[in-house]
C-alpha cells in the first residue's frame, strides 16, 4: 500500500535483479502481517532449472522413522531429571552441525508437569536404513546414567503419510481447538545450566499451583539452518543448538491468570541472569517471531535493556524497517510486535 493508501499486487523474488527483492527478503522470517497480505507462494530450490515441478524442489525422503519415548515421573527424582536434561543438552551441543551424526534426526523433549504423569520425547529421522540406529543412539545417549526405564515406540512410514497426519496425539488433541495458550520461547546456544535445570524441576513439580497444561519443551536445532549467514534472510539466529518453549494451556477463562502467572514466572526465572529474557549472548540468542510474545516488549517482564525487536531480529531490524517504510508507509499492517516505521 502506497502513501496515498492505494493497494496493489506485486511479485517479489530472490533474484538479485528483481527491484522488489527486499520485499522477498523481508518475508524470509519477518513477514508476519508487517508489510501486506501474501496471496501466493512459489517455491524453487537454489540452482533448480526448468518448469517441471518435480525437479524444482528437493526429493522427499523415501521413508520417515518416528519415535515416541516416555519416562514415568515416579521414576524421575531430581537427580535423574537433571541427568536427563544434561544428557539431552550435551547431545545437542555435539550434533548441531550440518555434518554431525545426528543431523538427520529431530526430536522434542516434552517436560510435562509432574501431575501429567510422564516426561515424553517425540522425534523423527529421515536417514533411511540408518534411521533406526540413529534413533537408538540418540535415546541411549539421553538415558545414560539416568537410572529410569523408558518406553520406546518406533514406526516407519512413507513421507506422505506422515506429512498428512504428523503426530496426531499432539496436533489433533480433542478439545484443543477451544483452548487458550501462552507460549514463550527462546533460541539456545548452550544447554541449560545446572541452575536452569533446578528452576525447571521446581516449576514442573510445584504442588502449590494447579497448572495441568504447563510444560517446558526442548527441541533439537541446527544442521543446515546453521550454515546460512545471519543476514542472508530476515531470520538472524544461525548458530543455535536448541529451541525451548515454556507453555501453558487452559480451557476455562477463569484459569487464565493462574496459568499466565506460572508460565511467565518460569520463563523469567530460566533467564534471570539476562533480565528475564533470552538476550543474545554466549548462552542464548533471542526468540522466535513465529511464537510472538508481547511480554518481551513489556518492561515488567523484560528488564534486560534489550528491545523486543533485537530479541527477534537482531541486526536485521533496521533493514526490515526500511522495507516497512517502502511498502507500508501508512503503517496499515500493525500489531503489538509489528515492525515499526523508522
Amino acid at each position: 500500500m502506497d502513501e496515498a493508501g492505494t493497494a496493489r499486487s506485486v511479485v517479489a523474488s530472490r533474484e538479485p535483479s528483481d527491484p522488489n527483492r527486499e520485499l522477498w527478503w523481508a518475508h524470509t522470517g519477518g513477514g508476519g502481517g508487517n508489510f501486506g497480505i501474501v496471496t501466493r507462494y512459489w517455491f524453487r530450490s537454489p540452482g533448480a532449472r526448468g518448469t517441471d515441478p518435480a525437479s524444482l524442489l528437493p526429493p522427499a525422503p523415501a521413508s520417515i522413522l518416528t519415535f515416541r519415548v516416555g519416562w514415568s515421573w515416579d521414576e524421575l527424582d531430581e537427580r535423574a531429571f537433571a541427568r536427563l536434561l544434561r544428557n539431552h543438552g550435551e547431545w545437542c551441543e555435539r550434533n548441531a552441525g550440518a555434518d554431525a551424526p545426528g543431523a538427520k534426526l529431530f526430536s522434542i523433549l516434552f517436560l510435562n508437569r509432574r501431575q501429567a504423569g510422564k516426561v515424553e520425547l517425540r522425534g523423527l529421522s529421515t536417514a533411511g536404513p540408518d534411521a533406526e540406529r540413529l534413533c537408538h543412539e540418540h535415546l541411549d545417549a539421553l538415558n545414560q546414567g539416568v537410572g529410569a526405564a523408558c518406553t520406546r515406540q518406533l514406526e516407519t512410514s512413507t513421507w506422505l503419510r506422515f506429512a498428512l497426519n504428523p503426530f496426531p496425539e499432539l496436533f489433533r488433541a480433542p478439545g484443543a481447538e477451544n483452548a487458550s495458550f501462552k507460549m514463550k520461547d527462546a533460541f539456545l546456544r548452550r544447554r541449560f545450566t545446572d541452575r536452569q535445570i533446578e528452576v525447571a524441576h521446581h516449576f514442573l513439580t510445584r504442588t502449590d499451583v494447579d497448572v495441568p497444561g504447563g510444560m517446558l519443551g526442548l527441541a533439537t536445532y541446527g544442521g543446515k539452518v546453521n550454515t546460512v549467514a545471519p543476514d542472508a534472510t530476515a531470520s538472524a539466529q544461525r548458530d543455535s543448538i536448541l529451541t525451548t518453549s515454556c507453555n501453558a494451556g487452559w480451557m476455562d477463562p477463569s484459569e487464565a491468570e493462574r496459568n499466565l502467572g506460572w508460565v511467565r514466572a518460569l520463563y523469567r526465572e530460566l533467564f534471570a541472569d539476562t533480565g528475564g529474557v533470552p538476550a543474545p549472548g554466549e548462552a542464548s540468542d533471542g526468540a522466535f517471531i513465529n511464537h510472538p510474545d508481547a511480554d518481551l516488549a513489556d518492561p515488567r517482564w523484560n528488564t534486560s535493556g534489550v528491545p523486543w525487536h533485537t530479541l527477534y531480529y537482531k541486526d536485521n531490524y533496521p533493514r526490515l524497517q526500511r522495507v516497512k517504510a517502502r511498502w507500508d508507509p501508512r503503517d496499515v499492517f500493525r500489531h503489538a510486535l509489528s515492525v515499526r516505521l523508522p
